[in-house]
């Protein structure tokens, strides 16, 4: 059985007449007649009188009409839905990142590009643990983009014919730990403290964070100790805050904690993370919303570009 047949059927019984019917159906009267014939044969009965003008139901045909118009409201509901399901899938944006700069960076990021994009929806997921998670999700089209800390020193990849990237801008990331009872830090990195000290990042080799690699190559010479994991910039804060580590910060996110004493640095400016935020794509995807979005993304750093050779000149 064929939804058209059904479609057939109600015009048939809204107009009583198999050629009107038809060309209501844009199709020829014979092919319309063996169309009704074969949902009668599929049914097992007769549906239509045939007898008299106009054709009316048969007993079985009035009983098959609601249950005919409720089959075809459910499958053009049902694609309705679909199609807008994909409607609003092809204009959403995803994106992977970590947390903290799901906080702290993506909302006033994506507020600027408001003027510049046809996408209005966005989805951001923060779950992936590695490196290789977050590149993966990218390759398999589970998102769209991937942002992320990256410390020039020390590029996440490398591979320009596998994925493309671009730089978003750059963020200071500052040692921060609770002062002790003189308002002095706790631990002190350029002394070179003894014993181990409690950070709260993740001390593994496939993280994401390039805060690792800065403490292992800057401090290789110090004894870190993971207490916590976390890629949040609220939860790392108020972590630091309580005593629990140490943790490197979005300067802007704990410059009032640092002036009211809540916070107190762990090393000396000359000992901050400098990154860049950079964002990946897949090479091997072009859906259009993708390529949109990311031209406007091309455009807006050239444009800084000329600005900068604006203002030098």
């Amino acid at each position: 059985m064929e939804l058209k047949w059904l479609k057939d059927f109600l015009a048939l019984s809204a107009l009583g007449n198999f050629r009107m019917a038809a060309q209501q159906r844009s199709v020829s009267q014979p092919a319309f007649s063996r169309r009704i014939q074969a949902i009668e044969a599929w049914i097992g009965t007769t549906l239509i009188d045939r007898s008299g003008q106009p054709s009316q139901l048969t007993e079985a045909g009035k009983v098959f009409l609601p249950v005919a118009q409720r089959i075809v409201d459910l499958a053009e509901a049902g694609k309705e839905d679909v199609q807008t399901l994909v409607r609003e899938d092809k204009e959403k944006i995803r994106f992977s990142t970590l947390t903290t700069l799901a906080h702290v960076f993506l909302p006033s990021w994506l507020k600027s590009l408001q003027p510049y994009i046809v996408a209005d929806q966005f989805v951001v997921r923060t779950e992936y643990d590695t490196v290789a998670d977050y590149f993966a999700a990218v390759q398999d089209s589970s998102v769209d983009f991937f942002i992320c800390y990256e410390d020039p020193r020390n590029r996440l990849f490398n591979n320009d014919s596998v994925f493309a990237s671009l730089k978003l801008g750059e963020e200071t990331l500052v040692p921060v730990i609770s002062p002790d009872e003189k308002g002095a830090p706790r631990w002190w990195l350029p002394d070179s403290p003894t014993g181990p000290i409690p950070c709260l990042h993740t001390l593994a080799e496939n993280s994401p964070s390039p805060v690792r690699h800065h403490m292992a190559s800057k401090y290789s010479h110090l004894t870190f100790k993971s207490v916590y994991d976390s890629s949040s910039a609220p939860t790392l804060k108020a972590m630091a805050i309580e005593g629990f580590g140490l943790a490197w910060i979005p300067s802007a996110y704990v410059a009032g904690d640092l002036e009211s004493g809540r916070l107190v640095r762990a090393a000396d400016p000359v000992d901050d993370l400098f990154v860049e935020i950079n964002i990946y794509r897949s090479t091997k995807h072009d859906q259009l919303r993708v390529e949109r979005f990311w031209q406007v993304l091309v455009q807006q750093k050239a444009r800084a570009r000329d600005a900068v050779k604006a203002n030098s000149t």
